[in-house]
C-alpha cells in the first residue's frame, strides 16, 4: 500500500449505527459509508469526546472488497488521537491490510512530535494534522501524519468552491477542497465546519465517502 492509498483510511460493508453517548453537547459523532465503483464496500466511524482540557477522537474503519465471492481486499483501522487546544498530543493506531499490520504511536515532546511507526520513525516539527480529516482547520496545516503508518505527508490545498455532498437522504451544500502532493483527494466541508465527505481514486475506480449519520458537530467539539 503506497502513500496515495493511505486515504483509504475509512472503508467495509456498511452496517453501523451511532453510539447513544454522542447525544451530549461535549461529544459528537459521524458515520460514513464508502462506495467504490458505485458499490458500497465499507464504513468509517468517528467519535469525539471532550475530557477535561483534552479532546479524544476514536476512529474505526472497516473495508471488505469481494470479487466473485473471494476476499480481494481487507482493511481495518483502529485509531485513537488525543488533542489539547487543537494540538496533537498523542496518537495510537493499528491498521491491518490483509495479513500485514501497520502501526503508528506518537506523542508531543518539547522538541516536536515523536513518531514510532511502521512507515516512519523520527521527530516531526510544526503544527501537525492527521489523515482523519475531521476538521477544516487541518487544511491550514502543511504536514499530515498518516494514521496508517506514521508517515509525515506534505500536501497542498486548493479551494474549488461550492459543491454537493452525498448523504443517505440526498445531497446537501458543501465547500469542496482539492488536496495534492503526497496525498490526493477531495474533501467536502459544510459552512459550519462539519466534515461531509471525500472523493478519491482507488484501484482505478472512483471512491466516495457518503454521509450516513451524524450527531452534533465534530469540528465544534474539537475546537471547544
Amino acid at each position: 500500500m503506497n502513500r496515495r492509498q493511505i486515504i483509504l483510511s475509512g472503508i467495509g460493508t456498511f452496517a453501523y449505527y451511532m453510539s447513544p453517548k454522542t447525544g451530549y453537547a461535549n461529544t459528537a459523532g459521524t458515520v460514513f459509508a464508502l462506495t467504490w465503483g458505485g458499490i458500497e464496500v465499507g464504513y468509517s466511524k468517528i467519535n469525539l469526546v471532550k475530557s477535561g482540557s483534552n479532546t479524544i477522537a476514536n476512529i474505526e474503519v472497516d473495508i471488505a472488497v469481494k470479487i466473485l465471492n473471494f476476499d480481494a481486499f481487507n482493511y481495518k483501522l483502529r485509531n485513537t488521537e488525543i488533542w489539547k487546544k487543537n494540538k496533537l498530543v498523542k496518537i495510537e493506531a493499528e491498521t491491518k491490510v490483509g495479513k500485514k499490520t501497520d502501526y503508528v504511536n506518537g506523542k508531543a515532546t518539547k522538541q516536536g512530535f515523536e513518531i514510532d511507526g511502521s512507515g516512519f520513525s523520527g521527530l516531526v516539527k510544526g503544527n501537525l494534522a492527521t489523515t482523519s480529516y475531521f476538521s477544516p482547520d487541518f487544511l491550514r496545516r502543511k504536514i499530515w501524519i498518516s494514521t496508517q503508518n506514521g508517515d509525515p505527508l506534505k500536501k497542498k490545498k486548493k479551494k474549488i468552491g461550492t459543491d454537493q455532498a452525498k448523504t443517505k437522504n440526498g445531497t446537501i451544500p458543501a465547500v469542496l477542497w482539492r488536496i495534492t502532493g503526497d496525498i490526493d483527494l477531495d474533501l467536502l466541508y459544510g459552512e459550519n465546519g462539519q466534515w461531509l465527505g471525500s472523493r478519491f481514486k482507488a484501484g482505478g475506480a472512483n471512491a466516495e465517502f457518503v454521509l450516513m449519520n451524524n450527531v452534533g458537530n465534530i469540528d465544534t467539539v474539537w475546537k471547544s
